[in-house]
């Protein structure tokens, strides 16, 4: 996607601007700033490797493909920014306060100046690419930009000011926004690895479709998986009467795949297991207070 390899190139830019502003200038946030998109640099490197992983097609060891790949990544890259970056962020500030003394130049601050520029058109770049399909790589960009982008602005609020004070806040405030960013992405990214289902508008319609023919007595359980993101497996147990014939079950089965792809497009597969009526009876009923519990979206 544009804005994953649009962010990865401008973190090796901003690497290079940021490096020329701290050697031109003596800046705790200009130096945090520059450790800031050292970090990102990796964290958009491993974000961009594990979104080229989706690339790759399924194999007999690996059934479902690499999607989850990118939640590895995206963990692995959190740990970068909410350990290196968070830790350096805060060393900067400290040392800053024990010595509060700043210099600046114009080349710093034009520099700075610039960074801030390339980190706001990546972001809204990534807010607006999101806002047609929500992915895991993306959230990350916006929450590696959006973190850039306060650090930089910060950077150069106290550059124009030359307050060593400012400046010696400004760090502590870019490693609270790294902390914040990093635990609330670090979350997302956990849940996904363990296994977490689909959201509820799906779960239930899935159940309903099922329910929807007439030969379908009761949905006993119903359990779904995200294989990569946006993209689910659903496991249906359903009950029918016994005298039902093979090719009725297979008649069941075709519909309930037929109408639940056609109509929910992150649905990849439908696995439906048939059984004899069992107590309780409408299961489905309980199953369905169930679901509404269930997040609305992942």
């Amino acid at each position: 996607m544009r804005p994953i390899y649009a962010g990865f190139a401008a973190n090796v830019l901003l690497v290079l601007l940021k490096y020329l502003a701290s050697a031109n200038s003596e800046s705790a946030s200009v130096n945090a700033a520059l450790l800031h998109s050292l970090a990102d640099l990796t964290f958009s490197a491993l974000i961009l490797a594990g979104t080229l992983s989706l690339r790759l097609k399924p194999s007999l060891r690996y059934p479902f493909g690499y999607g989850r790949a990118i939640y590895v990544a995206g963990f692995a890259a959190v740990l970068v920014a909410a350990t290196y970056l968070f830790y350096n962020a805060v060393d900067e500030g400290l040392r800053k306060l024990e010595n509060p003394a700043i210099e600046v130049s114009s080349i710093s601050l034009i520099l700075i100046a610039t960074s801030l520029s390339v980190n706001l058109l990546v972001l809204l770049d990534a807010l607006v690419k999101s806002r047609e399909k929500s992915h895991p790589a993306l959230l990350a960009t916006i929450a590696e930009n959006a973190a850039d982008v306060v650090g930089d602005s910060i950077a150069l609020l106290a550059l124009a000011l030359g307050s060593p004070y400012v400046d010696a806040y400004g760090a502590f405030v870019v490693a609270s926004v790294i902390a914040v960013s990093s635990a609330s992405l670090g979350y997302k990214y956990v849940v996904s690895l363990i296994g977490i289902s689909a959201p509820r508008d799906i779960v239930g319609r899935v159940i309903k479709i099922a329910l929807s023919d007439p030969r379908v007595i009761d949905v006993n359980d119903v359990k779904s998986l995200m294989i990569e993101p946006n993209k689910y497996i659903v496991f249906l147990q359903v009950e029918v009467d016994p005298n039902t014939k093979v090719r009725e079950l297979e008649e069941i089965r075709h519909y309930v795949e037929e109408i639940v792809k056609s109509t929910t497009e992150y649905v990849e597969n439908v696995v439906i297991e048939f059984t004899t009526p069992k107590e309780p009876r409408q299961s489905f009923l309980s199953l369905l207070k169930e679901v509404v519990n269930l997040p609305k979206e992942v």
